[in-house]
């Protein structure tokens, strides 16, 4: 009828749609806690009323989420869920963006938020000694040429710095993001030593931002996140 309004049709979810939902509120409720084992595909598919490969079709996209994991033998069960664990399934699966300079962007970000508050709040000095700690592996690496030592204190010390603010939530979203962040600060670090010829540019950005961090200087450390990511503009 004209000037009627145009109503969209409402489309039906799917039954694994909604046997996934069944299974994701069973485990938000509690009914099923962390650690714990499904009833078996038999047993539950004839509790709801639907076929195995519907059942199944759904657990494989609960194990996919990060909420299950089957085991081979044994049967489902409820993983203690984390937002690593999420991130890293979507980001494996490519359903994350992998553009290198967003992700050295988000890290920055979360890094330069994080120092903020730990500023504010005022940063602990057992804290500035475990990152006086971490740089000084990193300067053990270099000097012995060990790419690998070195990432391994390289991700530490960013984790440390995110950790400054003492704020759980936000940490949790740095945890969730590291899978990606990895992968990147390795390439970072690859590509600053192969076009500087040498650990220069990484060790002294890494000084740099313990000692603005010492001093309790905020506009330091963003000027040396900044320069950080002018040179990772032209790594990639």
């Amino acid at each position: 009828m004209e000037g009627d309004l145009a109503v969209p049709k409402i489309m039906k979810t799917s039954l694994t749609d909604q046997i996934f939902d069944y299974i994701q509120g069973e485990i938000v409720k509690g009914t099923w806690k962390p650690g714990e084992k499904l009833p078996s595909e038999t047993e539950l598919a004839a509790s709801l009323g639907v076929s195995r490969m519907s059942l199944r079709s759904a657990i494989q996209r609960s194990c996919a989420m990060g909420l299950t994991e089957t085991r081979v033998g044994e049967g489902t069960f409820v993983r203690n869920f984390s937002l690593r664990s999420y991130f890293a399934e979507l980001y494996r699966l490519g359903l994350l963006g992998r553009e290198p300079n967003q992700i050295n962007d988000l890290r920055f970000v979360l890094q330069i938020g994080s120092v903020r508050l730990a500023m504010a709040n005022g940063i602990d000095p057992v804290d500035l000694l475990m990152l006086e700690r971490l740089n000084s592996e990193m300067e053990r690496a270099a000097a012995n040429s060990d790419q690998e030592a070195f990432h391994v204190a390289d991700v530490q010390f960013h984790r440390a710095v995110c950790e400054l603010c003492k704020n759980e939530l936000m940490f949790m979203v740095y945890d969730a993001v590291e899978s990606l962040l990895d992968d990147v600060t390795r390439k970072n670090v690859q590509r600053s030593v192969a076009q500087a010829d040498g650990f220069k540019h990484v060790l002294a950005h890494h000084r740099e931002i313990l000692e603005s961090l010492k001093a309790n200087d905020m506009d330091r450390f963003v000027q040396a996140m900044m320069e950080s990511r002018a040179r990772s503009l032209k790594y990639y």
